[in-house]
């Protein structure tokens, strides 16, 4: 900065010296010179020198606009510091911040700055609420589970490939979920816009079907097809019973459940196999009526004091419903059996070597639970 002021220092004396000297004048004294100035072309020397003249000041105008920032490295330390890793931070929020620190900031400066540093804003992931007792417990049963049943395929012990693990899906519904926030149609004015345009149809009751399987190395449980939970509860309703009454899974329903229609399904197709059972934690499920009905079909099981804990991330069925709805989102359906068709194909689409890649995962997954003090992962 303080060349410039001196070069045009330089160039104004010159021209007071010699009033009738123009901008080409000065050019040619100052290239002939012994110490001429280093400019790419002449003409871009003579252009400057112009603008010197024009201007007729050693100082700088003043510029349009806001004035910029100068993002010195105490500026830039600033941002990093109450921008990087910091709870509800903002653009908005940290040039306040700044702004009251004495800072001569904006948002544009600290937009550049964070652009400079690299910094991504990511969203927030959901996740299960969990105590401090919570994930102690879920630490405790992740090394009994490991112990019990295996850690590396290669072991002597490595029982995972015995392993059904089942559990209901969550409903999936003839209408395709959407963020209202990105639904909308650009128009130059508001009524131009069409009512079928303008409008989203909200239905109070959906329709939506829910279902019940599992995983295991021998791929999908059962194959062909999930097991429609509204299906099996319109054929164990009572006759006198309200038709249009939903009906709602108890403990007492699901031991006849597993007894009728599971125990059918896993004899046809394990047989003889080894299978150890596995099932959710869910109160209905750990009722001693459901827990005898489970005995009596899956005498091996993983025993609910070993998973007492909420271990939904460890668990593959939950990939597997995960699957389904990404398949499945944003399509439309004319019914409900429309529905179920879809849900069918794309069951069917997945692989038993898929299946066995999930299971392998699990004592995996158990040591990211061990190594992150019981909090929930999201590593797949």
């Amino acid at each position: 900065m303080e060349e410039k002021k001196e070069f045009r220092s330089f160039v104004l004396q010159l021209k007071q010296f010699n009033p009738s000297w123009e901008a080409k004048d000065i050019t040619n004294f100052l290239v002939q010179s012994e110490n001429p100035p280093s400019y790419t072309t002449k003409n871009g020397l003579r252009l400057k020198i112009w603008r010197i003249l024009k201007r007729n000041q050693v100082n700088d105008l003043p510029r349009s606009g806001a004035p910029r920032t100068t993002a010195t490295n105490e500026y830039i330390q600033s941002v990093k510091l109450n921008l990087q890793l910091t709870k509800n931070a903002s653009i908005r929020n940290v040039n306040r911040k700044l702004q009251q620190q004495g800072f001569n900031t904006s948002r544009t400066s600290v937009w550049r700055v964070k652009e400079s540093l690299n910094l991504k804003w990511w969203k927030k992931e959901t996740v299960q609420k969990l105590t401090t007792n919570q994930k102690l417990q879920r630490v405790f049963v992740a090394k009994q589970l490991r112990r019990k049943y295996g850690v590396r395929k290669e072991g002597k012990l490595y029982d995972w490939v015995y392993v059904l693990d089942t559990d209901f899906s969550g409903t999936f519904t003839l209408t395709p979920q959407s963020n209202k926030h990105n639904e909308g149609v650009y128009a130059e004015f508001k009524y131009d816009i069409p009512y079928e345009l303008k409008t989203r149809s909200k239905e109070k009751f959906k329709k939506s079907v829910m279902l019940w399987g599992g995983i295991s190395y021998q791929g999908l449980f059962p194959k062909g097809s999930p097991i429609f939970v509204d299906e099996w509860l319109n054929l164990v309703r009572p006759e006198n019973s309200n038709r249009q009454k939903k009906m709602y899974f108890t403990g007492e329903r699901y031991a006849k459940f597993i007894q009728s229609i599971v125990a059918e399904k896993a004899n046809k197709e394990f047989d003889d196999l080894h299978v150890i059972f596995q099932d959710d934690q869910d109160r209905k499920q750990r009722m001693q009526v459901a827990l005898n009905a489970v005995n009596h079909v899956f005498p091996n099981r993983i025993e609910p004091k070993d998973c007492a804990a909420k271990l939904a991330d460890v668990w593959p069925i939950e990939n597997v419903w995960g699957i389904l709805k990404e398949k499945l989102q944003g399509q439309q359906y004319n019914n409900i059996e429309h529905l179920k068709t879809v849900i069918k194909n794309e069951w069917n689409q997945i692989s038993v070597s898929l299946c066995r890649r999930m299971i392998d995962k699990i004592p995996q997954r158990l040591k990211l639970i061990i190594d992150e003090g019981g909090n929930q992962i999201q590593t797949y």
